[in-house]
């Protein structure tokens, strides 16, 4: 299983067994968000920039109604974004809906292209067959007029 890692300058690498515990520990840190996917794991690492910015601190007792409002909106919606982000995935994974969506197409196209792969070979063995009966035809028959012009000595 692979899995893709950002280092400090934001680049994207990708995790094989073999070197994980070496970028893992050359890095030294957690991973800001790890998404689970039907063919590895991704994990983002932030950067340094955004390490130092925090989130501003909102003072809502001092918010009018409009803004006030508006704050509690957003941050409820995000919030709920979040949520059934995070209860979707882990219902497609208990539901087992993680392959690709159109996975029987895909399957599909890969049986046709081996079903070609085999019948190209079946001609190709085919055409040998026919080549190496003609060429026993054309040897036997250069035997045979061979054969017919050699005289057997006394004979003539």
């Amino acid at each position: 299983m692979e899995s893709e890692v950002t280092d400090n300058s934001g680049s994207t690498s990708v995790l094989s067994p073999s070197n994980i515990s070496l970028e893992k520990s050359e890095l030294g840190r957690k991973p800001k968000r790890i998404i689970h996917c039907s063919d590895g794991i991704v994990e983002e690492y932030s950067t340094d920039e955004e390490d130092g910015e925090a989130e501003p601190v909102v003072d809502t007792k001092t918010l009018t109604w409009g803004p006030y409002l508006w704050y509690y909106t957003t941050t409820a919606a995000i919030k709920t974004f979040h949520a059934c982000e995070y209860l979707g995935e882990k219902l497609a994974y208990f539901f087992g809906i993680t392959s690709p969506r159109y996975q029987y197409a895909i399957t599909e196209f890969h049986r046709l292209e081996e079903e070609e792969k085999r019948e190209l070979k079946e001609q190709e063995e085919r055409r040998e067959r026919i080549r190496d009966e003609i060429a026993m035809r054309e040897a036997q028959k250069y035997n045979d007029a061979k054969a017919a012009s050699m005289t057997v000595p006394g004979q003539i």
